[in-house]
């Protein structure tokens, strides 16, 4: 048997990519859920109304959807799923019998990443899916190594997630100076569940909650430090942090010198 293992897209990170799979044809799910079970964490659903359950349930990393289905149809699916904050960043792959431009224009129109037509061959399918994954893959990667600016400029080309990275920005700035504000708070923010906002913000930008909280806070930090009187206890306790040594040690971790050596040199006068 060959291994398919070593071109999965996700062996970098350890972990199985989770598919969701939205087919009324028992079959033909049966087959799908065969073939790409080795290599990704599979979830079925049997029309469009499950699916789109299964989606908001489980945020997957992608999804592939029938566009004929009883209840709710691909179209309505994917519509439904690029609307909504918790899985508009998620790329989804249409199957379809209908060949006619018109209908695979209809599917890429309701915010389809890919259109497959069917009877279509398995690995056409896999070629596809690792695709995709991949290049959201390539974006994470990009946006984790940069800096908070530079990364917000690399988000994709969605209004919806510009919104929603600009929403959590606010939110996050508003409570700048609370020292309990965590994920959890941001999450509530933002009428979500913590483990829904973690997989949302790794897949738009490979940062975590926390992560991103603490980045807006020490670049408001940094320009304190550059642009006012304020001493370093008080430039701490202004972005949030409840002490000195605690605000000196993440703030090192990100600028690679303390706060006192970051007023006297400030990077652009190195």
């Amino acid at each position: 048997m060959k291994n398919k293992a070593k071109n999965h897209p996700f062996d970098e990170e350890q972990e199985k990519a989770t598919l969701l799979v939205v087919e009324d044809d028992s079959d033909m799910l049966r087959l799908i859920y065969l073939e790409l079970m080795e290599n990704y964490q599979v979830i079925m659903a049997t029309n469009g109304r499950e699916g789109l359950e299964r989606a908001l349930e489980t945020i997957p990393d992608l999804i592939v959807t029938d566009l004929m289905m009883p209840l709710m149809d691909g179209i309505e699916l994917c519509k439904q799923l690029k609307t909504n904050t918790r899985t508009s960043h998620v790329p989804v792959i249409m199957l379809t019998a209908k060949t006619s431009v018109e209908n695979q224009i209809e599917g890429l129109e309701t915010g389809a990443d890919d259109y497959v037509t069917k009877p279509f061959n398995m690995r056409l399918l896999e070629i596809r899916i690792r695709n995709l994954l991949e290049s959201r893959r390539l974006i994470r990667a990009r946006m984790g190594r940069e800096s908070l600016p530079d990364w917000e400029r690399a988000l994709p080309e969605s209004v919806m997630e510009r919104d929603f990275m600009e929403q959590a920005r606010r939110v996050i700035e508003e409570r700048m100076g609370d020292s309990a504000f965590n994920p959890d708070g941001l999450a509530d923010e933002l009428n979500m569940s913590v483990s829904n906002l973690h997989r949302k913000l790794k897949a738009l930008s490979n940062i975590t909650p926390m992560k991103m909280i603490n980045e807006i806070r020490l670049a408001r930090a940094a320009k304190l430090l550059m642009g006012s009187s304020l001493n370093i206890t008080q430039v701490g306790y202004e972005v949030g942090f409840e002490g000195s040594t605690q605000f000196g040690r993440v703030f090192k971790t990100r600028y690679g010198v303390t706060p006192s050596r970051y007023r006297a040199d400030p990077p652009a006068n190195k």
